[in-house]
């Protein structure tokens, strides 16, 4: 009779995987900070930090932060990595909802502390009429005028720049976007200073809505109530007589601060070095009897394709834009050579409007500029008239 038991093995050669994870490395980053209304600190909030904007717009996949050790104040202990942080609460009855204005925020294992302004969640309403999105971006109950709102496609992820198109606010703060039915994410903006539309500085005003994404639906008008806060700032922030919730540890909290000014720099910083490229255009914008216009945009739109200067192509997506400072000049940054239609005006994004100071650059018969490779111009200049005076 055949034995048909299998062989023994001896023990040691019986080899055994055991699978561990390998360490990366990279210890876990502490994110400390506080959630503030414009009373002080929030008492009942939650922050939380998402792996993606579709996370964070959906509230899932976070990592939620714990209380700290007063009143608004949280932690986090997150893995190096890049992150949608936001801040979601209440006050008076009222909900808070408040978007860091750094997202997507990049962890790298240094300590961070991140204050949180929330202002109030506005719902978004619907009814039958044009179909797009339009509503009243405010600041403490006072429009915005003059401010700046962009819509972006979901695609975007870091909703900077013009977006897909961009409008200035009027002396209501109102604002419309005739829009195909879809999602998109509105962002309003008003920088203080007559800098260019770089970086937001600290006070420079940002509005972010809890409402989005904003759908738009079919033959549907959505009517949105935006509500903004002055960036990094909680000494503007605050209502007048409130006690300053920063308390201790603020040597290091004024070291993570600066990190994230840092941060917000480089874009700037990048600028800087595009100028000392020689890839730039400079000059100065007057009216027809030659008087200055500070505080006129300057845009430089994409001309290759478009032989002729056509009214819509300034409703194309540009990130060439500045402002004329106090004594009406300007300085515009490109990062390659090409060939750009220029346009100095009073508002961006729309057609020109009644009474607005507008007008193009009148160097060339079609209104172009061509600029190659490390190379500077200046003196290009433009006129600018009244339309419809």
């Amino acid at each position: 009779m055949n034995d048909k038991r299998k062989p023994f093995l001896p023990l040691f050669l019986i080899t055994i995987f055991v699978f561990l994870p390998v360490p990366s490395g990279a210890e876990p980053a502490e994110v400390e900070g506080i959630v503030l209304s414009s009373s002080g600190p929030l008492a009942d909030f939650s922050v939380a930090a998402y792996p993606d904007f579709a996370s964070l717009a959906g509230n899932s996949n976070g990592i939620l932060a714990v209380p700290g050790d007063k009143p608004g104040q949280f932690r986090l202990q997150l893995e190096p990595g890049s992150y949608y942080l936001a801040a979601r609460g209440s006050e008076g009855g009222k909900k808070l909802f408040a978007y860091h204005g750094l997202n997507p925020l990049t962890i790298d294992g240094t300590y961070r502390w991140l204050p949180f302004f929330a202002v109030e969640a506005e719902e978004i309403s619907y009814s039958n009429g044009p179909q797009g999105v339009g509503g009243r971006v405010a600041y403490r109950g006072e429009p915005l005028v003059g401010g700046v709102i962009s819509v972006y496609p979901l695609s975007d992820s870091t909703f900077r720049g013009m977006g897909l198109l961009s409008n200035t606010l009027d002396e209501s703060g109102r604002f419309w976007f005739d829009l195909e039915a879809g999602q998109y994410v509105l962002v309003a903006r008003k920088r203080l200073g007559t800098g260019s539309m770089g970086p937001l500085r600290k006070g420079d005003l940002f509005c972010f809505p809890a409402a989005n994404p904003v759908r738009v639906i079919a033959s549907q008008a959505a009517e949105l109530a935006i509500n903004c806060y002055p960036r990094n700032d909680i000494d503007t922030f605050l209502a007048s007589n409130r006690h300053d919730p920063r308390g201790r540890r603020e040597e290091k909290r004024r070291t993570a601060s600066l990190q994230d000014m840092q941060i917000e720099d480089a874009s700037r910083k990048q600028q800087e070095v595009l100028l000392q490229d020689g890839i730039a255009l400079q000059g100065t914008v007057r009216d027809v009897s030659g008087r200055p216009q500070p505080g006129l945009y300057v845009s430089a739109y994409p001309a290759e394709q478009f032989p002729l200067f056509q009214m819509f192509v300034i409703r194309l997506i540009t990130d060439h834009i500045t402002k004329t400072d106090a004594n009406s000049r300007y300085r515009l940054l490109l990062e390659k050579g090409s060939s750009y239609y220029l346009v100095a005006r009073e508002k961006i994004g729309e057609a020109p409007d009644h009474h607005e100071r507008y007008g193009l650059y009148e160097g060339s018969a079609n209104h172009s500029i061509t600029v190659g490779p490390g190379k500077a111009l200046s003196q290009v200049d433009i006129t600018v008239e009244q339309i419809m005076p």
